[in-house]
């Protein structure tokens, strides 16, 4: 009886501290940055296009998580760095492969070099051209690693900045910006948030052929399992109807395409 009551005793102490640990490690940290209409802050509620989309896949899986915003590289630092941390929307790139676990696309966009139309001085047909000017960028965004790559030197035609709030301002309040990196529907909307009028700004050169995929990425230190589930999750909301309905709701425009996406 003695031995009995010594293994039911053990297995009560252990059980709660087995089920405590299991919730803990099914905890998710996920992090993203300001990039209407994508992902924003109104108010005290994290909201936006892919936020919504985050969301509703986590609702069919079993974990607890939290949403949380801040500037891109802390974000980023977080997320390829904590265990169970996941990031959105994140550009699948060469240089990041290894650095992250991908789940499926969440969003599909494309990215210019662009400028304020009333500079006539700026002509563009390649990436070479663009060297001759100086162009802004988010620090560690996935344009930033492009124009590396491809030579551009920081402080002399490459300038990071981490405040995306006052990234479009760049053009109108710093005379030696000439040009920064975005894609048309966050212009647009990051124009609004500042109310700025968006024609004052013109697209010159598109640096990508084919339509850039955002995902949904974890850290390394993050169980393969988890990273199964919430692509399962994902792909169910693509085919249920769910993903849809937000895409709509929000004027989405790469529906189609985003829904054929599965890697």
């Amino acid at each position: 009886m003695k031995i009995k009551f010594f293994i039911f005793l053990t297995l009560g102490l252990l059980l709660p501290a087995a089920i405590a640990a299991k919730t803990d490690a099914s905890k998710l940290l996920i992090v993203t940055e300001h990039m209407p209409p994508f992902q924003m802050k109104v108010g005290n509620e994290l909201t936006g296009f892919t936020t919504d989309i985050i969301r509703a896949a986590l609702a069919l899986t079993p974990y607890n998580y939290e949403l949380a915003l801040y500037p891109w590289s802390r974000s980023y630092n977080i997320a390829s760095k904590k265990e169970n941390a996941c990031i959105y929307s994140m550009a699948r790139t060469k240089e990041r492969e290894k650095l992250f676990q991908w789940t499926t696309p969440i969003s599909i966009t494309n990215s210019s070099f662009v400028g304020l139309a009333a500079n006539k001085a700026i002509s563009l047909n390649s990436i070479e051209d663009a060297k001759k000017y100086h162009t802004a960028v988010l620090k560690d965004d996935f344009t930033q690693q492009y124009l590396l790559k491809h030579g551009f030197i920081v402080n002399k035609n490459l300038f990071i900045v981490d405040n995306p709030d006052s990234f479009l301002k760049l053009l109108i309040t710093r005379s030696h910006i000439d040009l920064i990196l975005t894609d048309k529907i966050t212009l647009n909307y990051r124009a609004k948030y500042n109310q700025i009028d968006p024609k004052i700004f013109q697209d010159y050169l598109r640096i990508n052929h084919a339509p850039i995929k955002f995902y949904l990425a974890c850290s390394n230190k993050t169980a393969p399992d988890i990273i199964a589930t919430l692509s399962t999750a994902i792909n169910s909301i693509k085919n249920n109807g769910r993903f849809r309905k937000i895409a709509e709701k929000w004027r989405y425009n790469n529906i189609e395409a985003v829904l054929k996406q599965s890697q």
